[in-house]
Order: structure tokens, then C-alpha cells, then sequence
């Protein structure tokens, strides 16, 4: 009887564990699906499938080097997908590893050191997946890293589970060549290179893979949105002009970075040759046998260039392309862009009225049109402080109005869909010191919130984006967005108290910024 006893105390026991085994394991449980290369494996966590560093292409290095990417080699078995990819040589740490920003892009995660642990290799064309439902047909969402044309890489996929769990879709991250790897220009050098752009050519091959490859993901090839902030927002503008990019996604989001002009081949040409000269280097064959990590040391300032092949002509310059008729676009941009810029310049957030003047004139703003500028500004936002003013009228000036201008010219088309937002929580970073900078909204569209206070936009912003990858409009039950026009020019003010739709904002301020940078640039 006692033995019984003491068996059946033991089974209860060995049940309990195996029953907290599994619920770990369902967490973390592998998968295995099939790509065009060969089986993948990857993980389950917290219901959603995940997949990193998944090869859309060969290795870079080598004779691969400046050339468009090759496809990878296929493989015999199952190829581990469960750690990071290696990203493109650069200098910098990945956001998420700052102490300053890793919190907010992270959302505050306890494990953002671990999984934002990532190789540098220019074996770096891979791409991570994120599903709700491998057996779906999902909206695809395309992620598009910013960092410039130098830095960062598709890391943000990785942390947006939650983003993919609560909107049912299929998220991609995507690693690339960047700086002198995947922009310098040779063609002006060694006609082998004259289709330049190696790097948006990764960000195509990158979409060819999600075209025949996504189903078994769970997407569907047939409703692909591309996105991307700051230099990812440039990518973006590049793809949608470029005519290998055709075909391959359906809508885009463009977010604070707008990309109207790119360098020209003489410009290209002039950037590379000087930087052989830097590196005492005096034939191409020379820089392919430059160590990737010398490279990358001394490379800086490299960029798309119109170079007649991959990319014919600018994006958005002096009309729309062709390429962009008929896709719909997300256009929008931060209230105070440029404070993650000054940061370092402490002046420029405690200025008083001849400070704040004198730093408008500095920018370029003449001090004939000064005063008139400040008191629109000061009529139109009572509330804000002299250094609030300044950031907004700087961001306005650039980031603001490019993304006006590009939103203009593809409306011109007659056949294309523009929905027009401006973001303007002022996060509590540093005290509120960098108020709604450049990039802050990014995380929050991914669901990753640092702030309880922020749940709700992050929400309105999650849903939002997700409606326009499903349907092609962002308006929500929760939230009618019209889109923009010229007549109306309707803008979506995302905050946190509340987000609502005005009319032609900005509208005087607009127009006399416009009127003064005519006269300075009157070619652009």
C-alpha cells in the first residue's frame, strides 16, 4: 500500500514536470518549413512563428563584391533559422544596444541585449521571418531598416512578435549591403560595374524571395506593403522608382524620409575616386582585396546615384515615376525631427528670442522673412517654448517638407492613393528633452511600448499600418483617416491624448516656407 502510494506521489510528479515542459516548449518549440533553397527551421514564441537569418542571396565577399547580388546556393538537409543573421559591416552599435534609445525601440524588453546579439560579415544578405499562421494568406509587411545608407539593419522585426501575433500578418526584416558595399559607384572606373545601386539591388532580391517564397510563410506574394523610417524611408522612395522593383510589392509606407533627389554619376564618381585616394588605392581590382573592416572604417557619405540601369532617374524629381502609378503610399513625419540631430548643441534647447533668431538665420532662413515666420509660429502654437519653436520650424523645413512634396507629385498621377500623417507625442525621453524626434513613432507601430501612457497611440498607430498592408487604407473602425488631397490636404495628428484628423495644417507656415526656399533654391 505504501509502495502504491509513493508511486503515485512519483507519476504526479513526473506529470507536473512534463506538463511545465510542454508549456515552456510551446513557447519555444521548433517549426520547419520549406523556401526554394531548402528546408528552414525555426521557433515558436509567445504563438508566433519565427524565422532569422534566412539567405536571400550568395555571400557579397570577394569578386562578389559591387556586383548585383546572386541568388544562394541551395542546401542539402535543415539549415538552422534561429539566431541572427550577420548584418553589413558598419561602425555603429545597433540602437538597441544604446543606453539612450535601446529602451524605447526595444519597448523596454528584458532580453533586447540578447536578441539583438548580431555578427558583421558582408555575408549579409538575409532576412527575418515573423508569422501568425504558416498555413494563412497573410499581408506581407516588408521592413526596411534605417541608418542612413551606412548603419543598421532588420533587427526590429525580431521584437515585434506581439506587432505580428495581434494584426495576423506576416512580418519581414531585411539585412543589406550598406555604405561603400552597397553604394559606391564604379561605373565611371570599370564598365563591369556600371549597374550601380548593389545595395537596393539586395532590397529587390529581397522582395523576389518574398514573391516565391512567402506562401509557405503563411503571406501572400499577391498583398505585399514595403516600409521603412528615416534612411529606410529614402529606400523606400528609391524602390519606387526603380524598374527591377516593379511588380514586387503592392503598397508603401514612407516615414520621415522622403527621398526626392539622389547624387548624380558624376557626383558618384567624384565621392568614389576620392576615397580610393584616401586608401591609397588605384584600381578596383586593389579595393576588392581592402580588408571589409578598413573599408568600413573610412567609408562615409556613400548613397544611391542615378546611374541609367538600376535606377534611371531620381525618385521623385522633377515628377513622380512611372514605376510609382497606381501604388498607394503612407507619407508622414515627426513633430521635432531634428532634436536627435542637436542633441549635442545644449543651446538649442534653452534659447530665448535673439537666440532662437539668430539660429533661424544660421539655418538659412533670411533675416528679412525671421520675424514674419516666429509670428505665425507663435500664433499658431501659444504653448509651445522658444526651443519647442525652433525644432518644429527646423523639422517643418526639411523632413516635413519633403514629405509634402513627394506626397504632391504622386497625387499628379491621377492614379495613386496618398494618406498623409504627422506624429507629435512628446515622448518623456530624458526628461522630454528630445519631445517627438526622429524615428520615436517606429517602435511604437511595432507594438513595443516603453511607456504605459503610449499604449493607446501605439495601438491607433498598429492598427492603422496594418489596415493599410491589408486593404490598401489605414482608416480603422476606431479611426476614419481620409486620404490626402490638394484641395483638403487631410493629415492624421497621431498623440497620445487623442488623434485626430485636421485640414491643411500648418497652412500659412507651409506656404511661406515654401515661398522662401523657391527663392533660395529656385531649381528644386
Amino acid at each position: 500500500m505504501k509502495l502504491n502510494f509513493y508511486r503515485l506521489i512519483f507519476f504526479m510528479v513526473l506529470g507536473f514536470i512534463n506538463v511545465n515542459c510542454n508549456s515552456g516548449k510551446s513557447k519555444t518549440s521548433e517549426l520547419i518549413t520549406e523556401t526554394a533553397y531548402g528546408k528552414v527551421k525555426g521557433y515558436q514564441f509567445n504563438g508566433v512563428k519565427i524565422f532569422r537569418g534566412i539567405p536571400y542571396g550568395a555571400d557579397t565577399g570577394g569578386e562578389n563584391r559591387f556586383l548585383p547580388p546572386q541568388r544562394p546556393e541551395k542546401w542539402s538537409g535543415v539549415r538552422e533559422c534561429t539566431t541572427n543573421g550577420d548584418r553589413c559591416y558598419q561602425t555603429g552599435r545597433s540602437i538597441f544596444e544604446t543606453n539612450q534609445l535601446g529602451p524605447w525601440f526595444s519597448g523596454g524588453r528584458e532580453d533586447r541585449f540578447e536578441l539583438s546579439k548580431q555578427g558583421m560579415s558582408e555575408d549579409c544578405l538575409n532576412l527575418n521571418v515573423l508569422s501568425s499562421d504558416l498555413k494563412g494568406k497573410l499581408p506581407v509587411m516588408v521592413y526596411f531598416h534605417g541608418g542612413g545608407f551606412k548603419d543598421g539593419g532588420g533587427l526590429l522585426s525580431v521584437f515585434s512578435d506581439k506587432f505580428v501575433k495581434e494584426q495576423n500578418v506576416v512580418l519581414v526584416g531585411v539585412n543589406h549591403r550598406l555604405s561603400v558595399f552597397g553604394y559606391a559607384y564604379l561605373g565611371g572606373i570599370d564598365d563591369k560595374y556600371k549597374i550601380g545601386n548593389p545595395g537596393q539591388l539586395d532590397l529587390i532580391a529581397s522582395l523576389e524571395w518574398v514573391r516565391d517564397n512567402i506562401q509557405n510563410f503563411g503571406g501572400d506574394p499577391n498583398n505585399v506593403m514595403i516600409f521603412g523610417e528615416s534612411g529606410g524611408a529614402a529606400k523606400v522612395s528609391c524602390l519606387l522608382a526603380m524598374p527591377g522593383a516593379k511588380g514586387l510589392f503592392h503598397k508603401a509606407a514612407i516615414m520621415s524620409g522622403a527621398g526626392i533627389k539622389m547624387s548624380e554619376k558624376e557626383e558618384a564618381d567624384t565621392k568614389i575616386r576620392d576615397f580610393m585616394s584616401e586608401i591609397q588605392v588605384g584600381s578596383v581590382e586593389e579595393l576588392l582585396s581592402v580588408p571589409a573592416d578598413i573599408l568600413m572604417q573610412k567609408a562615409f557619405g556613400f548613397g544611391p546615384v542615378v546611374d541609367g540601369y538600376s535606377l534611371k532617374r531620381h525618385p521623385f524629381y522633377p515628377d513622380a515615376p512611372d514605376e510609382s502609378i497606381g501604388i498607394p503610399l503612407l507619407i508622414g513625419t515627426c513633430k521635432d525631427e531634428t532634436t536627435l540631430f542637436r542633441q549635442q548643441d545644449s543651446t538649442l534647447f534653452t534659447l530665448d528670442l535673439k537666440g532662437l533668431k539668430n539660429n533661424l538665420i544660421k539655418d538659412g532662413i533670411s533675416e528679412d522673412n525671421v520675424d514674419g515666420l516666429l509670428k505665425l509660429y507663435q500664433r499658431d502654437y501659444p504653448e509651445d517654448s522658444l526651443s519647442d519653436l525652433y525644432f518644429r520650424i527646423s523639422s517643418d523645413r526639411s523632413f516635413r517638407r519633403s514629405a509634402n512634396k513627394l506626397a504632391e507629385l504622386q497625387l499628379a498621377n491621377k492614379k495613386s492613393k496618398v494618406w498623409m500623417y504627422l506624429s507629435q507625442y512628446n515622448t518623456p525621453i530624458e526628461n522630454g528633452k528630445l519631445r517627438a524626434f526622429h524615428t520615436y513613432d517606429l517602435p511604437l507601430v511595432m507594438r513595443l511600448t516603453l511607456y504605459p501612457e503610449s499604449e493607446q497611440l501605439s495601438r491607433q498607430m498598429a492598427n492603422a499600418w496594418a489596415e493599410f498592408a491589408r486593404k490598401s487604407d489605414p482608416s480603422t473602425t476606431a479611426l476614419e483617416w481620409p486620404s490626402y488631397s490638394l484641395d483638403t490636404r487631410s493629415t492624421m495628428i497621431f498623440d497620445v491624448d487623442e488623434s485626430v484628423v485636421e485640414d491643411n495644417p500648418n497652412k500659412e507656415e507651409r506656404e511661406l516656407i515654401e515661398i522662401m526656399l523657391k527663392k533660395d533654391k529656385p531649381s528644386d
